[in-house]
């Protein structure tokens, strides 16, 4: 009787453990395993405080009646084990149903058996009871189901523990006590199984009973040492595939260790294929992606991908530790739309709204790059001003609107008169500039000249009204060392010099 006291304080004391766990567990519900951990809590603390009940029952009938209640969660035990270890390490992917199916039909035909046992008897063969160790105790005579029942469980513990170590393996930092748990959890479960099946000690007591709680302490200690469930990790993993960015882990040798679900669609899209790669070899074919990605330094870098350029800023971030380098966390952010709106920002702060040429601002900042390449190269570089001639009258006499008719207009005779390897601009009000390169003195003049014709010759239409306007121009060559601002004052000069001898006509200084 003493034996079977201790041996039920044991199993309370263990059930009450278990329950304490299911409900922490529970708490993690936001986890992919976290179901599946509390019903495998719960299929204990089924099995268990059972038998408890049935060790201390005094009557055939309570016996038969806490058996029943044991076989609860005696069937699902080692099914949830495997469950939970399938989930755990990722392989829980796909099939699901035909790996459930596999998993726990036979759990489920024994719950049925053994609930209608005696009208078949495949589960146990017979019952029958015997005083031993100061207690009434159920002598349980196997079945042919009942060897199926136990075949199938010992080989969802050992197909469980095969995962566990596989996935140990596969990670860097191996996480021996974790595995020297499962392993012991592993080796007391098949303990309990064998000495439940075999009868090797001369007490008829559920082994099984006995030793899971030992396994269940050893899985605890797992959870509270290991961080065999790795919550933290399971919360990084969340993080690391629900973003849009695609995120790729290198290791110190920069070879591709993994990369989330965002990435893989990134380079579905560009056609790379960084399986088990270094960078140099999964970007071969994307060298100015691969050069950006061997960088530490944050770059955004344009991307074409189909019929459009898209934009990516790329950032680093080490993963060191205690000054020991491991590798590297690779960040591909899409910057398309920011960066769009960017250059239309841009734009539109260095473009004339109503010529949509370049205004001051920008052909001052493009001009003296000009200037300087100009001087580097030994370059020729020619400065015209314009200014329409009587542009106030058009406004006085026709209005507002038929002035800025003029000016889209003139902008646009010299967008199409003057080619490439020009600069031009809208100064301000009727006054537009335009920089040259690389033509000879004499093609200047000329094209200069035919556009003062063009100019001349181009019928403004606005509301039934038409009007002329002509042009003053001033010319200047820029000469060694000279910069921008001083070509602008020197054709400024030669355009005042146009206007006070009679406008529509040109002036070289």
């Amino acid at each position: 009787m003493l034996i079977t006291n201790f041996i039920s304080i044991y199993l309370l004391s263990v059930t009450i453990v278990v329950i304490f766990y299911a409900v922490q567990i529970r708490t993690l519900s936001g986890a992919n395993y976290a179901k599946t951990a509390m019903l495998l809590c719960l299929a204990v603390c089924f099995y268990i405080l059972g038998y408890t009940l049935e060790l201390n029952s005094t009557g055939p009938a309570q016996i038969l009646f806490w058996n029943l209640i044991e076989y609860i969660g005696i069937p699902f035990v080692s099914a949830l084990w495997l469950t939970m270890a399938l989930i755990y390490t990722g392989h829980l992917t796909r099939y699901k149903k035909l790996v459930f199916a596999a998993i726990y039909i036979i759990p489920f035909i024994t719950l049925i058996l053994r609930y209608t046992n005696e009208y078949h008897h495949l589960y146990f063969s017979s019952l029958n009871f015997v005083k031993e160790l100061g207690t009434l105790i159920l002598v349980k005579q196997a079945g042919p189901w009942m060897y199926v029942q136990a075949a199938h469980s010992a080989a969802m513990v050992f197909a469980a523990l095969g995962l566990f170590i596989y996935d140990a393996a596969k990670k860097k930092e191996r996480q021996n006590g974790k595995i020297y748990y499962l392993i012991s959890a592993t080796v007391f479960a098949i303990m309990g199984l064998v000495l439940a099946q075999f009868k090797l000690l001369p007490f008829r007591i559920d082994y099984m009973a006995l030793f899971l709680p030992t396994t269940c302490i050893m899985v605890i200690l797992a959870i509270t040492r290991y961080d065999l469930l790795e919550i933290k990790s399971l919360a990084r993993s969340k993080v690391f595939e629900a973003g849009n960015d695609a995120i790729l882990l290198l290791n110190s040798q920069n070879r591709i260790l993994d990369y989330n679900d965002s990435a893989n669609r990134l380079f579905q899209r560009i056609g790379i294929n960084p399986e088990d790669k270094c960078l140099s070899a999964a970007f071969a074919e994307r060298p100015e992606l691969l050069k950006s990605m061997e960088s530490p330094i944050t770059s955004v870098i344009k991307l074409p991908i189909g019929d459009k350029n898209c934009y990516y800023e790329i950032t680093t971030e080490s993963t060191d530790d205690k000054n020991a380098l491991r590798g590297w966390i690779k960040t591909i952010r899409d910057v398309t739309e920011i960066y769009l709106l960017n250059e239309e920002l841009h734009r539109l702060a260095m473009t004339d709204e109503l010529s949509v040429l370049s205004n001051r601002r920008a052909f001052i900042k493009l001009g003296k790059e000009w200037v300087l390449k100009s001087e580097e190269n030994s370059g020729i570089l020619y400065l015209l001003m314009l200014d329409l001639d009587h542009f106030k009258d058009v406004n006085d006499q026709y209005g507002h609107l038929s002035g800025d008719l003029a000016i889209r207009e003139f902008a646009q005779l010299l967008k199409n008169h003057f080619n490439s390897n020009s600069l031009v601009a809208r100064l301000g009000g009727e006054e537009f500039a335009v920089l040259l390169e690389s033509q000879t003195d004499d093609e200047v003049v000329a094209l200069v000249r035919s556009f003062l014709s063009r100019a001349e010759r181009h019928i403004y239409n606005y509301s039934g009204v038409r009007f002329n306007v002509t042009v003053s121009i001033g010319v200047t060559k820029k000469q060694p060392g000279q910069m921008l601002e001083s070509m602008m004052q020197k054709a400024d000069r030669a355009l005042y010099q146009s206007k006070e001898h009679g406008r529509n006509r040109f002036t070289v200084l």
